[in-house]
C-alpha cells in the first residue's frame, strides 16, 4: 500500500475508535429520549451525556454542579458545592485499548508503519479534543486536558505496543527503531535478555491468573447475592426501561468489580466510601450506595480470612514452575540459583505493576461527601501483589534443579523456529 492509503486507514481506525466508543453510550440515551421523554429533551444534551460517559470511561474526571432544588430532592447536602466524579467504567477503557491494538497491528504490516502509528494517535487526540469541547456545560463539565489526553494515552498505548510487538517479531523487518532495540538486546550480558523476557512473561501470566480467578469470584458473588440485587432493583422502582439502562451501566462497571475482587484476593482490599475497608483482613463499611450490583458485595467478615492470600501465592508459584524449564533452556541449561531468584523477583514486580495499575484505574470518586473514595488503592494493591507473587515465584524457581543436562535440552532446542535463537524469544 502507498503512503496515502496507509494514512487514510490509520485515520479511519482512529475515527472509528472514537465514534464507536461514543456510540455505545449514545444508543441507550437515545432509547431513553424516545421512549421515556417522548423526544421532549434537547438532543444536544444527549450528545453531551454520551461524550461525558465516554470521556469518564477513558479516565477524564467530571466537575458536577447540581441545582439546589435537585440537591434537596436527592437528599445530598454534600452536593451543594461542585464535586468531581472520576470513577471510570473500565469497559470503555478496554474498548479503546483494543481498538489501539488493532490499529497498531494493522499499521505494523505496512511499509510506512511509523507514520501510520503517529498519524492514528494524532487523529485520535484531535477528535478527543473536539468532542470534549462539544460537551462543556455548567452542570457537567469534563476536563479539557484530561478529556484529550486520557483517552489518547490509552489508545496510543495499544497502538505502540501492538506495532512494536508485530514488527519486532518479524526478523526480516529493518528500520532504525527495530535495529536500536535489537542492538540494545545484543549488548546485554549473556542470558540477561532471556531473564528479562521470562520475568515479563511470568508477571503477565500471574496477573492474568489473578484476573481470571477474580472474574470467577465476581460471578459467584453475583449469583449468591442475586436476591439482594433484585431487591435493590425493585425498591428503586426504575421501571422496565430504567432498569435496563441501570443494568447496562452496571455491565460497563463490571471490569471494575472484577479488579476490586482481585484487590481483595491480594489482601489490599478496597473501599466503598471514605473510612471504609473491605478486605480479607477485616471489613468496615458504612451505608452503601443504593446501586443494585453492590448488593453482591459481602459486608460481613470473610469466613476465609487470611486463607484467601494463598491464591496469589499459588498463582505466583505456578507461573514460575511453568516458565522455569524454558528459562533454563534459554540459559543453555546453566541457570544458577541467583539467576532464577532474580527472575522470580522480576515476576513479582511485573505482576505488582500490572495489578497496581489496574487497581488505580478502577478506583476514583463516585460522588460528593464520603463517595470521593471508591475502589482499591493502586499502590497498596501493587505492593501486596509484588510480595505474595514475588516470594512464591522465587520459591517456584528454586523448587528443582538449577541446571539442565544437554540431553534434557535437546527437545526444546530442536523445537525452536528456524532462524531464531534463544535470545530472540
Amino acid at each position: 500500500m502507498n503512503r496515502l492509503t496507509v494514512a487514510l486507514l490509520a485515520a479511519l481506525d482512529a475515527t472509528l475508535a472514537v465514534a464507536i466508543g461514543i456510540g455505545v453510550a449514545l444508543v441507550p440515551l437515545l432509547a431513553l429520549w424516545a421512549l421515556h421523554f417522548q423526544l421532549d429533551v434537547d438532543p444536544a444534551a444527549l450528545w453531551r451525556g454520551a461524550v461525558d460517559i465516554w470521556a469518564l470511561g477513558n479516565g477524564s474526571s467530571m466537575r458536577i454542579s447540581l441545582d439546589t432544588a435537585l440537591v434537596t430532592q436527592l437528599g445530598l447536602p454534600a452536593g451543594m458545592e461542585p464535586f468531581l466524579v472520576s470513577l471510570a467504567p473500565l469497559a470503555f477503557t478496554i474498548g479503546t485499548v483494543l481498538f489501539g491494538l488493532r490499529t497498531g497491528a494493522r499499521a505494523a504490516r505496512s511499509t510506512w508503519w511509523q507514520g501510520a502509528v503517529v498519524l492514528s494517535v494524532l487523529v485520535f487526540a484531535l477528535l478527543s479534543f473536539l468532542v470534549t469541547l462539544t460537551a462543556l456545560h455548567p452542570a457537567v463539565r469534563p476536563s479539557i486536558v484530561q478529556g484529550t489526553l486520557a483517552p489518547t494515552v490509552r489508545f496510543a498505548g495499544g497502538v505502540v505496543v501492538a506495532a512494536l510487538w508485530v514488527r519486532f517479531r518479524e526478523q526480516d523487518a529493518v528500520d532504525p527503531i527495530l535495529d536500536g532495540l535489537r542492538a540494545m538486546r545484543d549488548r546485554m550480558p549473556d542470558g540477561t535478555w532471556s531473564m528479562v523476557v521470562a520475568a515479563l512473561r511470568g508477571g503477565a501470566l500471574a496477573a492474568t491468573g489473578l484476573v481470571a480467578v477474580s472474574a470467577v469470584l465476581t460471578a459467584i458473588l453475583i449469583a449468591v447475592g442475586y436476591g439482594a440485587i433484585i431487591s435493590l432493583h425493585e425498591s428503586a422502582q426504575f421501571g422496565v426501561l430504567g432498569g435496563a439502562i441501570v443494568t447496562g451501566a452496571e455491565l460497563l462497571y463490571l471490569p471494575n468489580l472484577v479488579i476490586w475482587a482481585m484487590s481483595w484476593i491480594t489482601g489490599a482490599g478496597f473501599a466503598i466510601g471514605s473510612g471504609t475497608a473491605i478486605s480479607p483482613i477485616g471489613t468496615l463499611v458504612g451505608p452503601m450506595p443504593a446501586v443494585p450490583v453492590l448488593g453482591a458485595i459481602p459486608t460481613g467478615e470473610s469466613p476465609l480470612g487470611f486463607a484467601v492470600l494463598v491464591v496469589p501465592v499459588v498463582i505466583g508459584f505456578a507461573a514460575a514452575v511453568v516458565l522455569r524449564r524454558r528459562l533454563l533452556v534459554d540459559l543453555d541449561g546453566r541457570g544458577g540459583l541467583a539467576r532464577l531468584a532474580v527472575v522470580g523477583l522480576g515476576v513479582g514486580v511485573t505482576a505488582g505493576i500490572i495489578v497496581g495499575v489496574l487497581a488505580a484505574l478502577s478506583a476514583g470518586a463516585a460522588g460528593p461527601g464520603r463517595l470521593i473514595e471508591v475502589g482499591p488503592n493502586g499502590w497498596a494493591t501493587g505492593l501486596w501483589t509484588t510480595l505474595t507473587v514475588g516470594i512464591a515465584a522465587v520459591v517456584g524457581m528454586a523448587a528443582g534443579p538449577t541446571h539442565l543436562a544437554e540431553e534434557d535440552r535437546l527437545p526444546e532446542l530442536h523445537a525452536q523456529p528456524s532462524g531464531r535463537g534463544a535470545r530472540d524469544r
